[in-house]
């Protein structure tokens, strides 16, 4: 059995969708994952994975490889000590932090996987990916999925049971609004109001008790604007979790909700992930490259606009008024909750 360690320093959700990979890799000998530090409380529990190996903001600059030396030493040195035998690494990464570990870790062979499909989904091109490298894919099972202990499901069930017996969770954030200093507006997101007509006519409908907003401490900006939005009567059943729940943590408490209402982010992959009932909205990015998947029920939501689908462009650099998403009726997101829940 081949000893691997596999470096991705993708983001979050990118991250989640290639679970599947993962465990099947894992499949013919322990693997190692490195990647990005916060991927540690994500995945370090995973009984396919040997272990989980951090790397702070891999920024992949001169200077980042400069500073970032120490830590790619130690993180080299662990993976050394576990006996690992293959580096396997993403044709997409940058040369700098990828030379600093083959540097570290002579003595290892180094394979290559080749880029992705352009306009295939990231779990269906996995397929041609492991394939190019020489990976055989017998029984590959493609459905992304992070495991919830026992202990972390009671914890998380008890917390949110006490929000009601029928929850929503709510992230209204993404990448794009988690900074403190923020220049650009929400692009992937919902208006305040429009967030609140959705939640209002769901808790006025008894389709949920309560809802609990979630995201980074940053994005507690999105979830108090969407309180104010509330009506008066129906804003103490909306509750802040932002900034409260963090990555290690969340896929019990998503699991443990009724069902998650999310644009295009991360945490949407981690609902989808665990089974918990997703509604998902996209505007700039392609549902047919990003969409979430798992073993529950997805919708996606679809925003309009003719300059889609505008993700990592000039056009939404420039964007300002995320006509996309904004100008969505009520009656949308109600049509694709109904199909959701039937």
């Amino acid at each position: 059995m081949t000893r691997r360690a596999i470096v991705n320093f993708a983001r979050v959700g990118d991250l989640v969708l290639a679970t599947p990979m993962l465990r099947h890799l894992a499949r013919s000998g322990p693997l190692h994952l490195v990647c990005r530090s916060w991927g540690h409380p994500l995945l370090n529990h995973e009984p396919w994975l040997a272990g989980v190996h951090g790397v702070r903001n891999p920024n992949r600059d001169w200077l980042a490889s400069r500073m970032l030396g120490n830590e790619l030493h130690s993180v080299s040195a662990e993976l050394a000590r576990c006996g690992v035998q293959e580096l396997l690494v993403f044709a997409r990464e940058r040369s700098t932090i990828m030379n600093a570990l083959k540097r570290h870790l002579p003595g290892v062979r180094v394979v290559e996987i080749p880029m992705a499909t352009k306009g295939m989904h990231k779990v269906d091109a996995v397929n041609g990916q492991l394939t190019a490298a020489g990976f055989e894919l017998d029984d590959y099972d493609a459905v992304p999925m992070l495991t919830v202990l026992d202990a972390q499901r009671a914890t998380a069930e008890a917390k949110v049971a006490a929000l009601g017996k029928r929850v929503l969770a709510v992230q209204a954030g993404s990448s794009l609004t988690h900074r403190w200093l923020r220049r650009r507006p929400n692009h992937k997101g919902l208006s305040a109001t429009q967030w609140a007509d959705l939640i209002g006519v769901l808790l006025q409908r008894g389709a949920v008790d309560g809802v609990v907003l979630l995201g980074s401490a940053p994005e507690g900006r999105e979830a108090r604007a969407i309180q104010r939005a509330m009506p008066p009567d129906l804003r103490s059943n909306v509750i802040d979790w932002t900034g409260c729940i963090g990555l290690g943590e969340l896929p019990s408490v998503l699991a443990a909700c009724t069902a998650t209402v999310s644009v295009d982010t991360g945490p949407a992959h981690i609902a989808g992930a665990v089974g918990c009932p997703l509604m998902v909205v996209f505007g700039p990015s392609d549902p047919r490259i990003y969409a979430p998947r798992g073993s529950g029920r997805i919708e996606v939501v679809l925003g309009q606009a003719p300059c889609q689908f505008c993700l990592g462009t000039k056009s939404m650099r420039a964007c300002r008024s995320n006509v996309c998403l904004t100008r969505l009726p009520t009656a949308t997101f109600l049509a694709a909750w109904d199909r959701l829940l039937s």
